[in-house]
């Protein structure tokens, strides 16, 4: 069952070819996924937990990245750093960080291998950047600017 593509009133009110409602399945497999209690009773609380759960799915379908083990969620960066480290903000520039470490890769849950990374920028490069010409940088940009003046 894809609850990723339902919207609140199908997961709420619908049920399934065997007769058991969506709303059961999606709990389910929301608490197993989350180890969270649910209140199916909040029509509130329903729909953060279907946006959670889509968000959840839509983190996963991203790019490879480095993620931590949930014990090491907001390590510092380095000894005394005020920069806390967690699976919301870690760059591939953190994780390099955290890699030099002694054994530093015990942090990590997973960690792309260079293929991957490769690709990942690949297809970066051959998107680009929104709202930039390519092959032009700032200072290019203003001086181009300047001269049409």
């Amino acid at each position: 069952m894809d609850f990723t593509k339902m919207d609140i009133s199908t997961v709420a009110h619908g049920k399934g070819g065997d007769g058991v409602r969506y709303l059961r399945l999606f709990l389910q497999e929301y608490t197993s996924l989350f180890n969270q209690k649910v209140n199916p009773g909040c029509p509130k609380c329903l729909t953060q937990y279907l946006n959670r759960y889509k968000n959840h799915f839509k983190e996963m379908d991203k790019k490879p990245q480095y993620r931590l083990h949930a014990k090491y969620e907001n390590i510092p960066l380095e000894f005394g750093s005020p920069i806390l480290v967690n699976n919301a903000n870690i760059t591939p520039e953190y994780a390099q960080k955290l890699l030099q470490q002694k054994n530093g890769s015990r942090y990590f849950a997973y960690i792309p291998t260079q293929e991957e990374l490769l690709q990942a920028d690949e297809e970066q490069k051959l998107n680009g950047i929104p709202g930039k010409e390519p092959g032009l940088d700032d200072d290019d940009a203003l001086d181009n600017e300047s001269t049409a003046l």
